[in-house]
C-alpha cells in the first residue's frame, strides 16, 4: 500500500489535529527521497513543526530546502494570490499597491473559501510545475499535509463547489483541481489516525464522505499504536514478582539499562499501563478493519520527550521495514 504512493504524483495526507499527520507526511517524504524521488512537502499553517522534524529555519511562502532532494513550502494565501495578480498584471508596484489596500484585505478576510481555492490552485500548480530547459516535473512527488479532517474534508469538496460558483479562469482552475483529487493514476489519499475514539470516528466519517466525493483513498496510518510487549494481555494475570526475565525483547530492551534500579512495583505500573495501551490499540484497530475498507499500517508509538530529526528518522525507518515487507510478499 505504502509502496504504491511513491508512483503517484500527488499525495494527500489527512486526519485530525494531533495524529502525526506531519510526522507521517514528513517521513514518506524521506523515503521517497531514498527512491530518488525529488519531493515536495506543502504544508498549511505549519507553525514551525516541519522546522522541528528537519532541523530548519521555518518554513515560509517560498520553497525552500530540507535536504538534498525534499523541499517544503507553507502555502501564504496573500503570497499565492499576489503572484497570481503579478501573472496577470505584469507590473509589480501595481501588484503591491492591490494587495495592500483595505478592500483587498477585507475580501481576505471575510472570504475564506476563496483563499483555500488559491491554496488549492497552487498545489495544482506545483504537481504540473515543469522545468523549462526539459519539460520535465520540477517534483516527482508532491505530499500535501492537509489540515485537519473537519477542515480538510471542506478543503476536498470545495473544487467542485466552486467550480459551479465562479467564472472564466478561476473556475477553469477550480474544474482542473476536481480533475487532479479525483484522478487514481496520480492523487493517493491516505488517513493518519491514533488509537483513540475521537481521531477514529473523524477517519471512519471521513472516509465515508471522501468515497462519495471518488477520491482515490490509498489506506489508513494508525500512528502512536502501543505494542505488544507482553506475553499476556491481562495485566491483572501478570505475576506478583514480576521482573524483566517476563518482559518481551522489547520491553527488556526498554528497561534493561534500568533494571535493577526499577523497582518490582513500577514494573507492574507499567505493564498495567502497557497493556491498557495495547488493548485501546486491537480495539480500534479493530473498529478501522470493520468500517473502512483500506489497507491498514501500524506506527509504534514513540517514547521521547521532544520529538525532532532522530524520532522522525525511526517513524521513517519502520515504514521503510513495512514497505520492504509487502513488497517482498508480493
Amino acid at each position: 500500500m505504502l509502496a504504491d504512493l511513491f508512483a503517484k504524483r500527488l499525495v494527500i495526507v489527512s486526519g485530525k489535529g494531533g495524529v502525526g499527520k506531519t510526522v507521517v507526511s514528513s517521513a514518506l517524504g524521506l523515503l521517497a527521497r531514498e527512491r530518488g524521488k525529488r519531493v515536495l512537502l506543502v504544508k498549511m499553517d505549519d507553525q514551525g513543526r516541519t522546522a522541528q522534524l528537519f532541523g530548519t529555519e521555518p518554513l515560509s511562502g517560498r520553497v525552500s530546502t530540507l535536504r538534498d532532494g525534499i523541499s517544503a513550502i507553507n502555502l501564504d494565501p496573500v503570497t499565492i494570490a499576489a503572484d497570481y495578480l503579478q501573472r496577470q498584471l505584469r507590473v509589480r508596484r501595481l501588484v503591491r499597491h492591490v494587495v495592500n489596500s483595505r478592500l483587498f484585505q477585507n475580501w481576505f478576510r471575510v472570504s475564506p473559501a476563496i483563499k483555500e481555492m488559491i491554496c488549492l490552485g497552487k498545489v495544482l500548480s506545483l504537481v504540473e510545475e515543469t522545468s523549462w530547459w526539459r519539460k520535465a516535473p520540477v517534483y516527482d512527488l508532491v505530499i500535501f499535509d492537509a489540515p485537519a479532517t473537519g477542515h480538510g474534508l471542506g478543503l476536498l469538496k470545495l473544487p467542485e463547489q466552486a467550480s459551479k460558483l465562479l467564472l472564466g479562469p478561476m473556475r477553469t482552475g477550480a474544474l482542473a483541481v476536481g480533475a487532479l483529487l479525483r484522478d487514481a493514476t496520480r492523487t493517493a489519499l491516505l488517513l493518519v489516525t491514533i488509537p483513540e475514539e475521537m481521531p477514529v470516528n473523524e477517519t471512519i466519517h471521513f472516509y465515508e464522505a471522501a468515497r462519495g466525493l471518488d477520491m482515490p483513498l490509498a489506506g489508513v496510518v494508525l500512528n502512536q499504536a502501543a505494542p505488544r510487549r507482553f506475553e499476556v494481555d491481562d495485566p491483572d494475570a501478570l505475576a506478583q514478582d514480576l521482573t524483566p526475565e517476563v518482559l518481551t525483547q522489547a520491553a527488556a530492551t526498554l528497561f534493561a539499562e534500568r533494571a535493577s534500579e526499577v523497582p518490582p512495583e513500577a514494573f507492574r505500573a507499567a505493564a498495567r499501563a502497557s497493556c491498557q495501551r495495547r488493548a485501546l490499540t486491537e480495539r480500534y484497530a479493530s473498529e478501522l478493519e470493520q468500517a473502512v475498507d483500506l489497507p491498514r499500517v501500524e506506527v509504534p508509538f514513540v517514547f521521547t520527550e521532544s520529538f525532532g530529526t532522530a524520532e522522525l528518522e525511526r517513524v521513517a525507518s519502520h515504514l521503510r521495514e513495512v514497505i520492504a515487507a509487502s513488497e517482498a510478499a508480493r
